[in-house]
């Protein structure tokens, strides 16, 4: 019924490996930068592949531990840890040669105590960096082990990398990419060396470094005595939303068809006493791998770590999203098993390079938050702190809410719940405002998690996720508004009388309960939305599927509708017996309390049965439909020869008219209302066109 949606991180990250640990922590962390950049190798130059990376907002080039601590801030949810970790992207190799990036979110990072002298293990130095894996192999080297003894046996090294094919039934994990038709994704797994030298911070050899005798566990060489913490990152990749064909395959940014090659790298970048204690305390731990069991680190965890530090800027002047005409570089794809040679890798002498940009490190952005009681934002407004949301079933401020997704602030909530009547205003998820002239009677205050920087100020905390900062306007010459629609308090005592009403049997049209916000930011119907203190399922049907046509329509909160073309960001359709069940829709409609309007963070989705899904036109005129293809991830646009707008009467028809009585070759629609044009071919066109081109020419379908 619903489109493939992107797996999310953390949802599905037990292996066998991992399975087996007691002592650990994990951590998620998003994407912070992609391209041709590793410090660790290529220090100030120019990277041989891409490579996603997750952690601190500084890495680039020339990275170092210091310039990577003083990040503005880390995509990892650890604040503490700003620390830069990165392994090669992963693009699918269509028959017709251009390559397709393979969508992931980010990687989950472990921290282990592991080793025959895990007592003694110690954190990564100031400086450290390291390797792990080889991206010139091809096949499975089974005569290159670890260290052993007459007591612990060795393994091959080319166990340090392993796949997991996330599908219905599970598969047993082989070192290469034994299988990519996986439906919840296929997870790249890499252990780090644990064994140090105690001298080198890094050695171009990676000599510095050794595994343990058993990779993940074991004892280490007398040449690498200083057992530290075992590193193991899962990077999952949604093989499953590529639309794949017969004569193409998954290729890793170094050209590598078979997984063999995979690797990781790291460069440290952690604060030291945060990281020490750590070790000391927590890698040790049987803790499930909770960072909240862990003190010194659940001080600097957020789960808006995505939202706080989103992808920087590319540092390459090159793209490396969406669908190229080659791999970044001058790759090769080697299929083996012989190894990849450097020149499959590597440009020759006298290549034109992709420019560098020098980019001015940031530094640690401080945040701005009153004490409970201190005067905060407009004159007059007084904080009085982080609350749950949604208490009892109605929210904590209930009266009016409005959205700001780039530029909220404190401020800009705070003027417009005073100039609407409410005393009461209340920010939440960084880009949402509620006032109301009450506050829920059951809301707790001082539980803290209010760790989402605002969208528009990033010095500034707006909430968390369910959890509102609430300020009070105390300005004696503020008048209230006399209307109480939508009261907190009134919400309350009506949703207790309503818990004894029965609710009206669903619409025919429903589809069921659904999972909303998986990942704390994204909306499982994301199309558009509409709030209203008045809200029934009529009211959300009208928005989505007469004032927008969309083939779904959602309700939660009560008050809160939401619209979509298929169910995205890891919702899914809940039971009886799940986790959480489908029971958890059951807040009453703000404007019905006859109805059901899903719950928190729980949608009820039904279908609209009138929809028609929109059809591509083969051909107008003598243009042919050829593609959908993407606009360049830097600037302009992939077609720029002439634009017109028209956000009511754009068709394919008048699109193409344009172009043609301009002249052009090419004509693209895009946006639902923009056509653009271009008057010379280019075969690198790329992002959310459709576009159309005359048949007796030869262009791209991109």
């Amino acid at each position: 019924m619903f489109a493939k949606a992107v797996p999310v991180l953390g949802l599905i990250l037990a292996s066998a490996l991992i399975d087996s640990v007691d002592a650990f922590w994990r951590m998620n962390c998003a994407v912070i930068q992609t391209g041709r950049v590793d410090p660790v190798v290529n220090p100030g130059k120019l990277a041989a592949h891409a490579h996603t990376i997750i952690g601190a907002s500084n890495i680039g080039v020339n990275a170092t531990h210091d310039s990577l601590l003083n990040s503005a801030c880390t995509s990892c949810e650890i604040t503490a840890d700003k620390s830069a970790y990165w392994t090669p992207l992963l693009y699918y190799e269509h028959a017709n040669g251009s390559f397709e990036e393979v969508p992931h979110a980010g990687s989950v990072v472990y921290y282990l105590g592991r080793g025959a002298n895990r007592a003694n293990i110690q954190p990564f130095p100031k400086g450290f960096m390291m390797l792990s894996g080889n991206s010139a192999l091809r096949s499975y080297d089974n005569t290159t082990m670890t260290y052993s003894n007459s007591q612990y046996k060795g393994r091959p090294i080319a166990d340090r990398v392993s796949f997991n094919c996330l599908d219905v039934a599970p598969m047993a994990e082989q070192p290469w990419m034994f299988n990519t038709s996986c439906r919840n994704g296929m997870r790249a797994q890499i252990h780090f060396q644990s064994c140090w030298n105690g001298v080198d911070l890094y050695k171009s050899d990676n000599g510095h470094v050794a595994y343990m005798s058993a990779i993940d566990d074991g004892i280490c060489p007398p040449t690498h005595p200083v057992q530290l913490v075992h590193l193991f990152i899962e990077t999952l990749y949604s093989v499953s939303s590529v639309v794949t064909s017969d004569g193409g395959r998954f290729v890793f940014s170094q050209g590598d068809p078979t997984g063999y090659g995979f690797h990781g790298d790291f460069q440290n970048g952690w604060d030291m006493d945060v990281q020490t204690v750590a070790v000391q305390n927590c890698a040790n731990t049987d803790n499930a791998g909770q960072i909240s069991a862990c003190p010194i680190l659940q001080a600097s965890q957020t789960s808006a770590y995505r939202e706080n530090c989103p992808e920087m800027p590319a540092q390459i002047g090159e793209p490396v999203h969406g669908t190229l005409a080659k791999l970044p570089g001058c790759i090769n794809v080697v299929s083996g098993p012989a190894n990849a040679a450097s020149t499959d890798m590597s440009c020759p002498a006298g290549s034109i390079l992709s420019p560098i940009s020098t980019t001015k490190d940031s530094t640690p952005r401080a945040t701005a938050t009153a004490a409970v009681g201190g005067s905060f934002g407009l004159d007059g407004y007084k904080y009085l702190g982080c609350a749950n949301d949604t208490a009892g079933g109605v929210r904590t401020l209930n009266a009016l809410r409005t959205v700001n997704p780039t530029n909220m602030t404190v401020e800009y909530c705070q003027a417009y719940c005073m100039s609407r009547g409410y005393r009461y205003a209340g920010v939440e998820f960084g880009q949402e405002c509620y006032c109301d002239n009450s506050i829920n009677p059951t809301a707790v205050f001082g539980i803290g998690a209010c760790y989402y920087q605002c969208t528009g100020n990033n010095t500034e905390m707006c909430g968390g996720s369910s959890r509102m900062m609430i300020y009070n306007n105390t300005s004696p010459s503020f008048v209230p508004t006399t209307s109480t629609s939508g009261n907190a308090a009134a919400a309350v005592a009506s949703t207790a009388a309503m818990a004894a009403v029965p609710a009206a049997p669903y619409a025919s049209n429903y589809v069921g309960c659904a999972s909303d916000l998986v990942t704390n930011s994204a909306r499982a119907l994301n199309e558009t939305s509409l709030a209203s203190v008045n809200m029934t399922v009529e009211l959300c049907a009208t928005f989505c599927t007469v004032t927008n046509s969309y083939a779904y329509y959602g309700l939660e909160y009560a008050n809160q509708c939401y619209c979509g073309n298929s169910l995205a960001s890891g919702g899914a359709i809940l039971t009886a017996t799940s986790s959480p069940a489908n029971s958890t829709c059951s807040m009453r409609c703000a404007g019905n309390a006859t109805e059901v309007c899903g719950g928190s963070a729980k949608l009820t989705v039904y279908q609209n049965t009138a929809y028609v899904a929109p059809v591509i036109q083969p051909s107008v005129g003598k243009y042919v439909a050829k593609g959908c293809v993407t606009d360049p991830n830097t600037s302009g646009r992939a077609l720029a020869g002439a634009a017109y707008t028209s956000k009511t009467a754009m068709t394919a028809d008048s699109c193409v008219k344009f172009c043609l009585g301009k002249g052009f070759k090419y004509a693209g629609v895009e946006t639902a209302g923009a056509t653009v044009a271009r008057s010379t071919p280019d075969r690198k066109v790329i992002r959310s066109n459709r576009v159309w081109f005359k048949t007796k020419m030869r262009y791209l379908f991109g």
